[in-house]
This record gives C-alpha cells, structure tokens and sequence, in this order.
C-alpha cells in the first residue's frame, strides 16, 4: 500500500468536521509512512480497554476508578506524555498554571482543563488541553452547567481561544475528540474511537503519531498548528481550482446554448 494510501486509510475511518490535515501536508510530515506502535503497548492498551469495557458491561461498582485509569493509561503511556510519572510534560489538578483557568462573565462560569500538555522550556507554555468525562457523556450534545448551554466540544473551543492553546483533546474513554480552535477561523473536530483500535490498528497508529509527546516537540513548523494552517493552503487551492471548472463549464454551457 501506498503512503498516501495509508492516510487515506486512517481518514475514512475517523470521523472530521471542519478542515483536517491534507493528504500532501501528511506525507511530508510523515515520510516513512506511520510506524508500527511498539507490540507490548498495543498488547497492554488492548487489555486495558477490554477491562473497561468489562466494567461498563458489568456495572462494576469500581468503574469510576478503571475510568479514570483508562483515560490515565492512554495519556501517560500511550501517547507517552507522562510515562515516567513526573508530570513535567502533563500537568493536572494543581499543577496547572494558573493562566489556564478562565473566567467567562457572560455565562458565570469557570473553565479549567483536566490536563494541559505544556512546554517547561517556555515558562510552561500550554501545547494541549485535555478535558475528560463520564463514558455516558455525549460530547456533541449541549448540557447546562451554571446556565450555560454548550457541549463539551463547544466549551473546549472556548477554552482553547480564551487561553490562546488552539489544540484540545475531549474524551468520554471510548470517545478521542481533536480540536483545533483557531482565533478568528473554522474549528476543526477529528473523533477517534477507541473501540475499533485493536481491529483498526492503523487508526491507533495515526492517533499516538499526531497526539503522542513527540508531535510536540518537534520543531514549531512540524506541530499540529503549522500542519493544520499548511493544510488549508492546499484547501485553498482544490477550492480555486474547482471555481476555475464550474466557470469554464457554465461557459461552455453558454456557447452550447
């Protein structure tokens, strides 16, 4: 299979709205192709995702603490960003800067992420932002917190333009939701879902490479940001290129008549 049939592959099977990441733009990102992912960690995820499920099947009464170590074993070691527990890289809970914490007047509400990926060499630059939920939460659909009406996706939108972070990642445990929030332009929202991992490996595969601690810290011009805003030059393009055909054939069509 190609490279570009690889991308191809992964894509149709993750659900996109808004501008994703162009086929071109993926290629020079990814020039070998996707890697395979180390055998023991699909071994371990796979296992970890079928005692969760298990718990949600079974309604067992610990499911609240196998949630949260689901969620757990995905961000610090699948896409290794806390492996060795440090909590350098992935912050939470009190460690997060204060920056992150955000006041929306107009509907008297606190915004605070789960997590936040961040970067200690720049005064702990925020690089991601990460929300979690409980695994019956849908995250497209709207809910009142304090009075405010939003979805999580939503308020993860809000959070990322109000911290000035454009990357955010909102997740129910089977649920994985991208989002890229850039100021001033159209979100874009990549779901992957944990379930069709182990028989869909290619989708986990794309997953760890776009999320995992390494995308991070690449130089600047090989982050999701900068894939994302070179993608849209190649939208730009297909989209003039397609004004260009509808033009010459609705002249044509005037000759013919």
């Amino acid at each position: 299979m190609s490279w570009t049939g690889v991308h191809d592959d992964w894509l149709s099977l993750i659900e996109i709205s808004g501008p994703f990441l162009a086929i071109p733009v993926l290629k020079e990102a990814f020039p070998q192709g996707l890697d395979e992912l180390d055998g023991l960690k699909r071994k371990r995820l796979r296992q970890a995702y079928e005692e969760w499920r298990e718990a949600i099947d079974t309604d067992d009464q610990h499911f609240a603490e196998l949630h949260v170590a689901w969620i757990d074993e995905i961000l610090s070691r699948g896409l290794e960003l806390d492996e060795d527990g440090s909590g350098d890289v992935l912050k939470h809970g009190d460690q997060l800067p204060d920056s992150l914490r955000v006041t929306l007047p107009e509907h008297g509400v606190t915004l605070t992420p789960d997590f936040a990926v961040v970067d200690s060499s720049q005064d702990n630059k925020p690089l991601m932002l990460i929300q979690t939920y409980a695994v019956d939460v849908d995250l497209d659909a709207a809910t009142t917190q304090h009075g405010w009406v939003a979805s999580p996706a939503e308020r993860m939108v809000q959070l990322c333009r109000m911290t000035g972070c454009r990357i955010g990642l909102v997740t129910n445990g089977e649920r994985w939701m991208l989002v890229d929030a850039p100021v001033g332009a159209v979100t874009t929202f990549a779901s992957w879902y944990a379930r069709i991992w182990n028989q869909e490996p290619i989708t986990l595969q794309a997953f760890v490479h776009l999320l995992g601690i390494r995308r991070f810290f690449y130089d600047q011009s090989e982050q999701l940001p900068a894939l994302f805003d070179r993608s849209l030059q190649y939208q730009d393009e297909v989209t003039d290129a397609l004004g260009v055909q509808v033009r010459r054939a609705v002249e044509q069509g005037n000759r013919a008549i």
